[in-house]
Order: C-alpha cells, then sequence, then structure tokens
C-alpha cells in the first residue's frame, strides 16, 4: 500500500513535506503607479493620433487643390447647417438649403460692394506709404525733445531708431515677398469663379447626404460600439460646429468694434486694421497685437502721443469687453483648448500644410482632445493627492519663522 502511494506521488510530483502553494492576491498599484500607467496611455494615445494626423495632412498636401474645396466646403455647412436645420421643420431640406444660400449670396454681394473696394484702396496706400511710415517713426525716435525716450542714452535712441528701418526692410523683403507667392499659388490653384461656386455645391451635398453617411459609419459598427460612436460623433459636431460659428461670430464683431473706433479717433487704414485684427482673432494674442501696434503707431504719427494714448486705452477696452462678455456668450460650444495648445497646432498646421494648415489646426487639435476625452476615462483625484509632490503642505510666500535656540 505504501509502495503503491509513494508511486503515485511521484508520478504527481508532489513533495508530501511542501503544503500547497496558494496564488497570492495581486498587490494594489500605488498612487505613482497609477499616474504613471495613466499617462502612457495618454502619450500613446497623442503619439497614434499626431501620426494619423501627419500621414492624412501629407496626404491632402499631396492633392492640396481638392483638400483646399473639401475642407472649404466642410466649414462652409458648418457655418449654415443651423439656418438650414430650423428652416427644414417648415420646408424640405432642399429648399431650405436654396433659401439659405439665396440669402447669403444677396448678404455677400450687399457687403462686397460696400467693403470690398475701401479694403482694397487701403491695402494699396498701406503699400505705397510703409517707406514714409517708417521714416517717420525713426525720426520720432530720433527726435531730442521725445519725453518718453530722451532719458535713454544715446547709444540706445540710435539703435531704437534703426529698429523701424529693419522691420520695413524685412516686410519687404520677405513678408510682402511671402504674400505675394501665397496669393500667386492660392490664385494658380482654385481660381476664385470655381472656388465660390464649387464650395456650396459640395457642402449642400454635405448636407444632403449628413444623414446617410452617419447611418452607413454606425451600421458597419457592432451593435455594443455603436452608442459611443454616436456620442463622439455628436461632440465633434458640437465643438467643430461650434468653433467655427462662434470664431466668425466674435471676429466679426471685434473687427466692427475695432474699425468703428479707429474711424472715429482718426487712425488711418482703419478697415484694414480691422478687418485683419477680426480676421485673426482666432489665435491667442494675435488679434490684439496686431490691432494695438499698427493703430498706436499710426496714431502716434498722424496726431500725436495724446492721441495714441487714448487709442491704446479704447482697445485696451475693446478687448476688455470682447473677452468678459462677447466671447463668453457667443463661443459656448468652443474647443476647451488653452492658448498653448491652440498657438501649438496652429504653428504645427502652418508648418505642415502651409496657409490652410493654421485654419483647420485648431478644430483638428480640438477633435483628438474630444477622442482623448471619450477613450481615455478620468480618474478622481482627491484634495490630497492634488497637493504639491514634494511636501503636503501648502505653498506660501512667507518665510516660516526661525526656531529661538
Amino acid at each position: 500500500m505504501r509502495g503503491g502511494l509513494s508511486r503515485v506521488r511521484k508520478s504527481l510530483h508532489v513533495n508530501p513535506a511542501r503544503p500547497p502553494e496558494t496564488v497570492r492576491p495581486r498587490r494594489p498599484m500605488s498612487r505613482l503607479e497609477r499616474r504613471v500607467t495613466l499617462w502612457l496611455k495618454v502619450l500613446a494615445l497623442i503619439a497614434v493620433a499626431i501620426y494619423l494626423v501627419v500621414g492624412v495632412l501629407q496626404f491632402l498636401g499631396a492633392v492640396r487643390a481638392t483638400a483646399f474645396l473639401f475642407v472649404g466646403a466642410l466649414f462652409f455647412a458648418y457655418l449654415v447647417f443651423p439656418l438650414v436645420r430650423r428652416l427644414n421643420e417648415r420646408l424640405p431640406l432642399v429648399w431650405s438649403i436654396l433659401l439659405v444660400y439665396a440669402i447669403l449670396a444677396i448678404a455677400g454681394l450687399a457687403i462686397a460692394q460696400i467693403l470690398v473696394p475701401a479694403l482694397v484702396n487701403d491695402v494699396q496706400n498701406a503699400i505705397k506709404n510703409f517707406p514714409a511710415i517708417v521714416t517717420k517713426v525713426s525720426a520720432i525716435i530720433q527726435d531730442p525733445n521725445n519725453r518718453f525716450i530722451r532719458w535713454l542714452p544715446i547709444d540706445e535712441r540710435l539703435y531704437l531708431a534703426t529698429i523701424p528701418q529693419q522691420i520695413g526692410a524685412y516686410v519687404q523683403t520677405n513678408a510682402l515677398d511671402t504674400a505675394q507667392k501665397t496669393l500667386a499659388v492660392v490664385l494658380s490653384t482654385v481660381s476664385i469663379v470655381v472656388t465660390v461656386i464649387v464650395i456650396p455645391v459640395l457642402a449642400a451635398y454635405m448636407m444632403l447626404d449628413a444623414a446617410e453617411i452617419n447611418e452607413g459609419v454606425l451600421g458597419m459598427l457592432k451593435p455594443k460600439y455603436r452608442a459611443v460612436t454616436e456620442d463622439i460623433i455628436a461632440d465633434l459636431d458640437k465643438v467643430v460646429g461650434g468653433f467655427i460659428r462662434g470664431q466668425l461670430i466674435d471676429g466679426s464683431i471685434l473687427g466692427f468694434m475695432l474699425t468703428v473706433m479707429l474711424f472715429a479717433t482718426g487712425v488711418p487704414y482703419a478697415l484694414l486694421i480691422g478687418v485683419v485684427s477680426g480676421a485673426l482673432n482666432f489665435i491667442p494674442y494675435a488679434g490684439a497685437i496686431i490691432a494695438f501696434v499698427p493703430a498706436v503707431v499710426l496714431a502716434l504719427i498722424y496726431h500725436g502721443p495724446t492721441n495714441a494714448a487714448i487709442v491704446a486705452a479704447l482697445i485696451f477696452v475693446i478687448h476688455q469687453i470682447d473677452g468678459n462678455f462677447v466671447a463668453p456668450r457667443v463661443l459656448k460650444d468652443n474647443v476647451g483648448l488653452s492658448p498653448f495648445w491652440i498657438v501649438l497646432a496652429i504653428l504645427t498646421g502652418s508648418e505642415l500644410f502651409g496657409l490652410a494648415g493654421t485654419f483647420i489646426a485648431v478644430p483638428l487639435a480640438a477633435m483628438i482632445k474630444v477622442l482623448i476625452a471619450r477613450l481615455v476615462p478620468r480618474q478622481p483625484v482627491s484634495q490630497a493627492e492634488a497637493a504639491p509632490a514634494l511636501t503636503d503642505a501648502p505653498l506660501t510666500r512667507t518665510r516660516p519663522p526661525r526656531r529661538r535656540t
């Protein structure tokens, strides 16, 4: 009997003196391990998203003309779709689109008749008078009676006097040449007539086939993924549409306020400064700088320091009104990106895709943010975990009391 048991134990490789091992429970992850794991997932997802976006942008760069038309049609569809959807409650979709297009065509022709000749006149006069403006700025800096800079040493004043000339030479040799090349590329790639005709037609087809496209995308997925995908599509639609419509409305209001103020204070090229500042308002601080620097310099040259100070104060007030009252109400569905990420997205888009990349970079960055927010679940962080890593004591500016010895 004992011999049989020993043979069975040897065949099973069981040590009679050693108790069977128990499965140890997995040690819970520490706070640091959870954070590292979460950030690794986020960085991996960002890397994949950047790789895909770069690939898409490179492909679009190869088909620049077609990509320009497609992106323009997509933006135009997002711009007019809320009004089309409102009219579609009482009219068929086709008639709603045609009615909106007719209203926009009449309004666009009226605005073009009023603004385009004045804007072209401002551009021509600014290019023609640019050397004279640079000379006047240099003369103001070199003026010994200038009480704003006469306290500076003579060497620094002479150096300041050369800065406007250096800027003028750079603008004439680089910026104007780049603008002319960009305009030539745009005009040679896609003519204005084709753009005006094709973009609304493509946008109309997008709006007519939006429901079928949505159903086709959801139909290719498994039922358990359809609800999440539908939520992601809804979030993307809300973010991109809100960004396009909100920035257009906010930029138009800001440009109108700046133009009226500059006209009232007698600053030349008021329409040009207001339009450019409003158009670049989606870039953080770019619109404010473009409005402030030329307007104050021109007011100083043509009307003196008192008028320049008034213009500077009014520009500050207008941007405060826009930032605290207009933008929060207009940009309710904004992208939710900080200025750092917006500037980084614009620089990356311009580097990869040129001028068109500056306009599509922010919506693409917002789409990546929506995907990360949906696919990477957030873990709640307690107040203790949010404290500084080196010490749990709150950070203060005062010195700790000395210990008495």
